[in-house]
């Protein structure tokens, strides 16, 4: 298997990542590859990743340049350097992240137990290293309650055999390699910048009747940086992902224009309530608040024309 992670000017996150890519337990009679697949016009990072090699006493590190810039072709780079390796299965996870030491050992436990060839797992938030000022910590608190809340959900709705109205992202992600190798299903690199090919792949793969599921105790865990945790960020995350989630669904809907408008006029009212309550809630709300705006914004630049450019800048270090 392959163990992959595409990276782009975070020589700090990575090195925290490929640690913990070092420290994780093996799953027994598997023959484990770590793989990362630099977005970039030239190497960058080469240099901490070869400083991180000594640590990787019983398993490999492996590392292409792609400097096809684009979370799609990252992607895909590594799912071909896969099938290269002759690996049955692909997992991904993000350079700002790191791994809990039993993660891939359950992850494989529950790929080994489950029908399916897609597998998703939970994502947990961790404290930057900076100090942070009051509002980012309510802002890092809201984001580890969304977090815990999405984690709760996928739990009660999904199992190792369903992902019912779950949605598997490849921020913890499993794929046998025959996906991309026998039913051709790949990440779509015309959304170049956009962010969702993952979500996009994931319908694909149950529109091809592949069976897919959900690993409930396999933790990775996502440094969220100071940048992140300010009111305007977080509103244009979720500007970006509200438009390029309609303009996935104008592709199978000819009414999408309508819905556009009509649902960013319902949004209006929550995102009243949402705002004056951040005082009444001790700021449990501003989160919401922000992305409801963001929401209401990328139903209607979409209305208009906008696109999205979510991954155009890199965020953390």
């Amino acid at each position: 298997m392959v163990v992959a992670a595409l990276t782009r000017q975070r020589p700090e996150m990575l090195r925290e990542l490929l640690l913990s890519w070092a420290r994780m337990t093996l799953p027994e009679q598997c023959s484990v590859k770590c793989l990362i697949v630099e977005n970039d016009v030239q190497q960058v990072s080469r240099s901490v990743i070869d400083g991180c090699r000594p640590h990787f006493i019983d398993r490999e590190l492996l590392y292409v340049l792609e400097p096809e810039l684009g979370i799609p072709f990252g992607r895909n780079r590594a799912a071909k350097v896969a099938i290269a390796q002759n690996a049955d299965l692909l997992l991904f996870v993000d350079d700002d992240e790191e791994v809990a030491e039993d993660w891939l050992v359950r992850m494989i436990s529950g790929y080994r137990y489950s029908d399916a060839v897609l597998l998703g797992a939970p994502l947990r938030a961790k404290l930057p290293a900076e100090q942070l000022s009051f509002f980012q910590s309510k802002m890092f608190a809201n984001i580890e309650a969304r977090y815990r809340q999405k984690e709760l959900r996928a739990r009660n709705l999904a199992t190792l055999n369903t992902t019912r109205n779950v949605t598997i992202v490849t921020n913890n992600w499993l794929a046998e390699t025959a996906i991309f190798r026998d039913h051709g299903i790949w990440f779509d690199e015309n959304m170049r910048f956009t962010g969702g090919t993952d979500a996009k792949f994931y319908l694909e793969v149950c529109k091809a009747g592949l069976p897919t599921g959900w690993v409930a105790d396999a933790f990775v865990y996502e440094t969220v940086p100071p940048k992140r945790l300010s009111f305007w960020y977080q509103y244009r995350r979720a500007r970006d992902q509200s438009n390029t989630h309609i303009r996935r669904k104008s592709e199978t809907s000819r009414h999408t224009i309508g819905a556009a408008v009509l649902g960013a006029l319902a949004k209006i009212i929550p995102f009243i309530y949402l705002s004056i309550a951040i005082p009444f809630t001790g700021g449990r709300t501003v989160l919401g608040a922000a992305r409801t705006l963001g929401w209401i914004s990328g139903r209607l630049g979409y209305v208009f024309g906008a696109r999205s450019v979510l991954y155009l800048e890199v965020t953390g270090n």
